[in-house]
């Protein structure tokens, strides 16, 4: 069942009006003198809404089941058989399609009412502020930045906006998180212990991205790789450069470095350790193990993310 405004049969309920007075004075006559004008403004009713249930059904093309979308139109039969705009251009006009009595079709306004009416997206709660319509609320939530994203830390349930997972991660479980800028290298050191770090963008989209390393190989690599932490992969689309940077080799002083440049994908969540191989090998960037620094074998990553055209 759906949800669906649709005005109410009863009466609703009106509050007196307030009222502003304004007088208006015509030239030469003093103010409060015989010739003033009054000019009465009254504010509008209030309009009430109510919530219905109707059959989801009801708000589908019975011949397509698309989501309907004015122009809606219903054939003069006992049963008002409706069809979309695309199926009735390819309907005969004097026959119901489903029951073949003859008539003609004509415009509902009760059923073009009823889906034009804007609801609340079903992410208010993560924060989305958006009023859609039913038709369009698919394509919506395709590119609802408020999208719920989940926590996979073992035994965390959290489900929240990116944002708020962002804030959850920092909190709760004590991931370190950076601001960037799109298009600037941004530097970090991943040690192995900790191979995770949540890039905020600093732009006006605030998107939060994901950097993790992951071993591979028997541990004698580690995959890089940059996703961009959304459940609503629509919208704008990203690319990463990824350079790694080796400590000086002994006894040439000679430094490896890697580097990759890919497309950013989009995930829900943190990847799960049964998900590792499958993700290393989808990784853009593979360094060995010997270029990692420090007792804390530490990775020397800059990182820079840009938006793509």
């Amino acid at each position: 069942m759906e949800k669906v405004q649709q005005p109410s049969g009863k009466k609703p309920r009106v509050e007196s009006p307030s009222v502003g007075v304004k007088e208006v004075l015509e030239e030469g006559q003093p103010s409060g003198g015989a010739g003033a004008m009054v000019a009465m403004e009254a504010a509008a009713p209030i309009a009430e809404e109510h919530v219905v249930c109707v059959d989801k059904d009801k708000l589908h093309c019975p011949r397509c089941s698309v989501p309907l979308k004015p122009p809606i139109f219903q054939f003069q039969c006992d049963a008002g058989h409706v069809a979309c705009n695309t199926c009735h251009g390819l309907l005969p006009k004097n026959k119901c399609y489903s029951c073949h009595q003859d008539g003609s079709y004509g415009r509902s306004a009760v059923l073009e009412g009823i889906v034009g009416s804007a609801r609340i997206c079903p992410n208010h709660a993560y924060g989305c502020r958006s009023y859609v319509t039913y038709h369009a609320a698919a394509d919506h939530q395709r590119a609802c930045p408020h999208a719920p994203c989940r926590c996979s830390e073992p035994g965390c349930g959290f489900l929240g906006s990116p944002p708020a997972l962002r804030d959850h991660l920092r909190d709760a479980h004590a991931w370190p998180v950076d601001k960037v800028r799109y298009g600037d290298m941004h530097h970090l050191r991943l040690p192995e212990s900790q191979p995770r770090r949540l890039l905020v963008a600093e732009d006006d989209d605030g998107r939060v991205f994901l950097v993790s390393a992951s071993a591979h190989a028997g541990g004698a690599r580690h995959a890089v790789a940059v996703a961009c932490v959304r459940a609503a992969a629509a919208g704008p689309q990203y690319f990463c450069e990824i350079w790694a940077t080796g400590s000086p080799g002994a006894p040439t002083g000679w430094v490896k470095r890697a580097m990759s440049r890919a497309d950013v994908p989009s995930i829900s969540s943190v990847p799960a350790d049964a998900d590792a191989d499958a993700a290393a090998d989808a990784a853009p960037l593979s360094l060995l193990r010997s270029m990692l620094h420090g007792e804390s074998m530490e990775m020397d990553l800059s990182v820079k993310i840009g938006k793509a055209p």
